[in-house]
């Protein structure tokens, strides 16, 4: 056996094989896999093998999109067969917010150059002559769907690797994985040790014994998934095509032909978790037993819907494990505190993603990040908190919800395992009638209901009963004074010699030199995308202040980390949870802060942009004059032991002035009208900081920095820019990824969008061709082309006198 390699990828399922098969197509050669037992071994042997494009996450669609277009040619390129059959598909609408959501995704759909189509009841007759479209409103037709043998393609893939040089060992179980110091790894497996460079954990349902011998925890659990084959049907036998997938989310369950037959696949309320304190050892390309009983509702339903069914014996049931993490995405990337160290597992729909998976796995370890900015499957997306319950109770909660609606805020707010992360002002908000959510784990008020109405939000992809409610939170703000919790702020203390000079290494903006100076920065990757943004204040020690988006922090603290100097110039804390951060923003902040402080608070002895220690209340806190909201104010961060009495001061103090709390939704309506871009969602590794349209943040006459030269390269050829839309419209808005049209022509995507309720507009910031800025414009929101305005990028206090403001 081979002993010594470049990467070695644990597993051999179609994740692990692809990421295999990738490395070889972009010119690695000397690259390894070890199976356990056999090939697709594990889930992938037993699954469906169903290549839907559906998603709600447009990144989502464009990884499954890459695997059809790749398995359609495979068996050409590699002399395999895969056994593709593309027979379409058809998704049935039972309710108008199914409809709204088929409308949002077929529009998504036409940025990834796909062929989605909103159909009526007609149309699904003619597409699926079995069907009772009784109580349907309408559905959804991909015509490039269908289903795939999860073997076939594998091998294939296993075959294509092989050719490109890689090998593969079977039956060679990992028995232990150590780093060595100068950062490979030492892999012992039954046939041998294996010296590797990287490591690609790919394990599947063992991924957690994997992980565990490296010495960590992936947030990812298994559930029983079953599914029924039935015997030849008449109907069936007497066609020469085959039928249409069929999909009823609303029902929640899968229908395909199967042979002459077909597989039924229900996901059932109160799923079953499975091998929750471990697989067994000798567990491999076993089935699970049946039980009929937890899918038979479902089961009778579809039933009545396809009458093709009610007469089909049952010839065999399929009940195997799939893995599930806590939001249902898979895990592709590195992990958090480790080097050349990466996982693509995780999987509930491992074929349909296999190809992709292993095609952006490929690209992290080649080019140290992928083509697209895949942030949302990034393992760093969960903290210590999606510990083993947390992941088993999500896990649960995902697969009863797997054909959940996909409005915005749903997710964050579903029941299980909450409460992980709260910030002790939580208890008040409690109190005031607050909507939760949790993101990142943090319990996070979305907005206030009235105390006459129940503190739970309606999800819609339309405005909804917390449009009201934010906006009498938004014109408070504007006319009064609000305070916001910030306290999940990702938050790092840096000190040191050599820190300023190692800053300005990574960042494109110069690093305060001033105490109380404060700069926001963005580090780019290679190319020049936004990697995450910081904002950085200079302490009266010399020392420097971070703060980084919440969702951020362990892929701000392996950034920061893997490019410390060596020498220990550079000390590095983390101090998230040590600090809160409460904002106080309106006309009236500094009236109310002016009562708890006797620190000079006006424009000339505390500027705009700039922070100062300070006490209020006898409280310490650095207080930076700066927020998000376009409004006069200051970020109170403070130890966060002393958050209530801090926040009780301020209401106190603030009686006079009719002090309010706002939420999340607020804010983002507020930033939406300053044109301020959101990282993650408006600013990603996709597009370039002159691209944001945030030039002014670069300083191309500093020293060298991270992204320096591409972002050189590209300033006299920008041909895309993000712009501020206002759009022609009265009751609904852009949310995320609705397509911009010039003409027929798409010419750009919608990077976040809302209503801003202080100028009343429809708003949406969107990367759009340069040479279209001057056309008439329009955005598609839920099936429907919206005339939209580019405006100068603010639409609220666009000379920021409000911000500058010495009342």
């Amino acid at each position: 056996m081979k002993n010594k390699t470049d990467v070695l990828i644990i597993g051999g399922g179609i994740a692990g094989v692809s990421t295999l098969y990738h490395l070889t197509k972009m010119g690695w050669k000397d690259v390894m896999l070890t199976e356990k037992l056999e090939l697709t071994s594990g889930s992938t042997w037993h699954a469906a093998g169903n290549l839907p494009h559906f998603s709600n996450s447009y990144n989502v669609m464009k990884l499954q999109q890459y695997s059809i277009d790749l398995y359609s040619r495979l068996q050409e390129e590699t002399g395999s067969p895969v056994d593709h059959h593309q027979t379409g598909a058809v998704r049935l609408a039972h309710t108008q917010d199914r409809m709204d959501e088929f409308q949002r995704v077929a529009a998504m759909s036409e940025l990834a150059g796909l062929n989605l189509e909103i159909i009526d009841t007609e149309r699904l007759k003619e597409l699926y002559p079995y069907l009772d479209t009784h109580g349907l409103l309408g559905g959804l037709w991909d015509p490039a769907d269908g289903h795939i043998d999860p073997t076939s393609v594998t091998n294939a893939m296993a075959a294509g690797a092989r050719q490109g040089g890689a090998t593969i060992v079977r039956n060679n179980p990992v028995e232990s994985i150590e780093q060595l110091e100068n950062g490979r790894w030492k892999v012992t497996t039954e046939k041998g040790v294996i010296d590797a460079g990287i490591i690609v954990n790919a394990a599947g349902f063992r991924a957690n014994e994997v992980a565990s011998m490296v010495g960590h925890q992936l947030p990812m659990a298994s559930m029983e998934h079953q599914f029924i084959v039935t015997e030849n049907i008449p109907e069936l036998e007497a066609r020469d095509e085959m039928l249409p997938m069929l999909r009823d989310p609303d029902v929640s369950y899968y229908l395909r032909q199967e042979g002459k037959g077909l597989i039924l696949g229900p996901y059932e309320k109160g799923g079953i978790p499975w091998a929750v304190n471990g697989v067994p050892a000798a567990f491999g390309q076993e089935l699970l037993q049946p039980d009929l009983d937890r899918i038979e509702d479902i089961m009778c339903t579809a039933m009545e819907q396809v009458n093709l069914i009610t007469n089909a014996g049952i010839k065999t049931v399929i009940n195997g494990p799939i893995t599930y993490t806590p939001d249902g995405h898979p895990l592709i990337g590195p992990v958090n505190g480790y080097q050349n160290y990466f996982v693509c597992t995780g999987f509930n729909f491992g074929i349909v993603q296999g190809g992709g998976a292993g095609h952006f796995m490929a690209q992290w370890i080649v080019n140290g990040h992928p083509e697209l900015d895949l942030f949302e499957l990034d393992p760093r997306r969960f903290g210590d908190y999606a510990d083993h319950s947390f992941s088993v109770a999500k896990a649960t909660e995902v697969y009863a919800n797997e054909y959940q609606l996909g409005f915005p805020n749903e997710y964050a707010m579903r029941p299980a395992a909450r409460g992980k992360k709260s910030a002790p002002v939580n208890k008040r908000f409690s109190e005031k009638n607050a909507v939760f959510g949790a993101w990142y784990g943090w319990e996070r008020p979305s907005w206030f209901a009235p105390e006459e109405m129940a503190a739970q939000e309606t999800h819609s992809f339309r405005r909804s009963n917390w449009f009201e409610p934010v906006a009498a939170e938004c014109l408070h703000v504007q006319n009064h004074v609000g305070v916001l919790d910030l306290s999940p702020f990702t938050k790092f203390e840096l000190s040191g010699a050599a820190a300023h000079q190692w800053l300005e290494t990574i960042s494109p903006n110069r690093i305060p030199e001033k105490t109380g100076a404060i700069a926001l920065a963005h580090p780019l990757t290679a190319e020049g995308g936004v990697a995450w943004e910081f904002s950085i204040t200079r302490l009266g020690d010399g020392s420097f202040y971070m703060m980084a988006p919440a969702a951020a922090e362990l892929l701000v603290e392996d950034w920061l980390t893997q490019r410390l100097p060596t020498d220990n110039s550079v000390q590095l804390k983390n101090i998230t949870q040590e600090y809160g951060t409460l904002v106080v923003a309106g006309p009236d902040a500094r009236k109310v802060l002016s009562c708890l402080t006797s620190t000079d608070l006006s424009n000339k002895a505390f500027p705009w942009f700039s922070g100062q220690e300070i006490n209020v209340d006898g409280i310490p806190v650095r207080a930076l004059r700066m927020n998000f909201v376009g409004e006069l104010g200051w970020e109170l961060h403070h130890p966060i032991e002393h958050q209530l009495a801090l926040y009780d001061a301020l209401m106190e103090a603030g009686k006079g002035w009719d002090i309010a709390d706002f939420g999340m939704r607020a804010m983002d309506s507020m930033r939406l009208e300053k044109g301020y871009p959101m990282w993650s969602h408006d600013l990603i590794t996709e597009f370039s900081l002159l691209e944001a349209n945030l030039g002014y943040f670069v300083k191309l006459d500093k020293e060298d920095f991270e992204g320096k030269a591409a972002l050189e390269r590209q300033k006299s050829s920008l041909k895309t820019r993000l712009v501020l839309l206002e759009l022609e419209s009265t009751d609904v808005d852009a949310i995320h990824m609705e397509p911009v049209y010039n003409g027929d022509n798409i010419v750009g995507q919608v990077s976040s969008g809302g209503f801003g309720h202080r100028t009343q507009k429809s708003l949406a910031l969107a990367y759009v061709d340069i040479d279209s800025l001057k056309a008439d414009l329009s955005v598609k929101v839920l099936g429907s082309r919206y005339p939209v305005t580019v405006t100068s990028g603010c639409v609220y206090d666009p000379d920021s006198e409000r911000l500058r403001s010495d009342n």
